[in-house]
């Protein structure tokens, strides 16, 4: 997606006037892009709190902006006139958009011009250039599969199935930055000079040199972090002024439907007020007998483990870990909770042990497993 392309359906879903079919378009390349979608989310932050611009900055703002696009493209581009109507092409009435949506357009463009510098000012490593782009290295691993990697400051990273990782190719300045899709476990070396920070769809998480666990996967219910050592903040994408600091052995669970409420309107902030204790749970890492390590950090050394977890959520696991689409066809079977740990069995041997467990029959064909009363 072009530069051009990104801010014009950027400026018209901020205005509360993009399409369904430019909404798409803009959450299936932010979903491909995790750098871009937390630019998308910085701009978007700023421009609920920015103040209001005065129309005569508004109308100059989206004239330069038409400008640029005529730069661009060959056919020619409308401008628009405050005291004059819009002109709309006869052969090409599908294209008339009502004036409302022009001025509506016209405010966030303006606004996505600001915020686009304040950004790029204040978040340099992602901000969206093509020479950025070519500066940013992202590691991905497909299902079934895992990784590791070394970032330039020696920080160690385990990357486990379906995950993904983009960084700064020379990983220089006050800050070394992140963005996470998926479950990773870092080993970060110190630098008490420059903080480590892992950005993820909901949360930030900020270190100067430990060991955790950051498991943020879009399908999944929450987000959790699990500290192993040292000490890391977490910080609410949608509320920066809440910030919790875990301990070793502390682990923090968000509900990502909660955490995203607070982007919404204040309505529906107030609505949800009461249920935010959900929306923030601390607890310990879970330490079985006889193990030293935690739970939530053996898929590292290449074991899949759960705890009291229902099957549905297993579900997702198997699917990440085997490579394989799991179908659940009764609901009172999804809920049903299971506990295992799998350090070398194959799909179908974990699919038996937990069929035993669970009184349920499936069927396994090559790709797919379906679980059935």
């Amino acid at each position: 997606m072009t530069e051009e392309r990104f801010w014009s359906l950027l400026s018209t879903r901020l205005a509360g006037e993009a399409t369904p079919e430019e909404l798409n378009e803009l959450e299936t390349y932010l979903k491909e892009n995790p750098s871009e979608q937390l630019r998308a989310g910085t701009i978007e932050n700023i421009w609920s709190v920015s103040p209001t611009v005065s129309d005569d900055y508004k109308e100059a703002a989206f004239n330069k902006h038409l400008q640029r696009m005529s730069n661009h493209f060959s056919e020619p581009v409308l401008q628009y006139e405050a005291e004059s109507p819009v002109e709309q092409e006869p052969e090409k009435p599908s294209r008339k958009r009502p004036v409302l949506r022009i001025v509506a357009w016209m405010t966030a463009a303006a606004a996505a011009a600001v915020l686009g510098w304040y950004a790029y000012s204040y978040f340099p490593f992602f901000s969206g250039t093509n020479t950025n782009a070519l500066a940013q290295n992202t590691v991905s691993t497909k299902r079934g599969s895992k990784s590791k990697i070394q970032l330039p400051d020696g920080t160690q990273v385990w990357l486990n199935a379906d995950s993904k990782i983009t960084y700064n190719e020379n990983f220089q300045g006050k800050v070394r930055e992140v963005q996470l899709s998926g479950e990773a476990f870092f080993d970060v070396v110190h630098d008490a000079e420059r903080p480590f920070v892992i950005h993820t769809n909901v949360i930030d998480v900020k270190v100067l040199g430990t060991a955790f666990n950051v498991r943020s996967y879009a399908d999944e219910k929450n987000t959790e972090t699990s500290l192993i050592r040292g000490s890391v903040e977490i910080t609410l994408r949608n509320n920066p002024d809440k910030k919790i600091v875990l301990k070793p052995n502390d682990k923090l669970i968000v509900d990502n439907m909660e955490a995203k409420a607070d982007a919404g309107s204040p309505d529906v902030v107030r609505q949800r007020h009461s249920n935010r204790a959900s929306l923030l749970t601390l607890s310990k890492v879970n330490f079985k007998e006889n193990e030293t390590t935690a739970l939530e950090t053996l898929w590292v050394k290449n074991t899949l483990a759960f705890d009291k977890e229902a099957l549905e959520d297993i579900a997702l696991k198997i699917e990440r870990w085997y490579d394989v689409k799991v179908k659940i066809a009764d609901n009172k079977i999804r809920r049903t909770e299971f506990s295992g740990v799998f350090e070398d069995e194959d799909l179908e041997q974990v699919m038996e042990a937990l069929r035993i467990s669970g009184n349920f029959h499936y069927d396994l064909n090559k790709k797919e497993v379906t679980i059935r009363p």
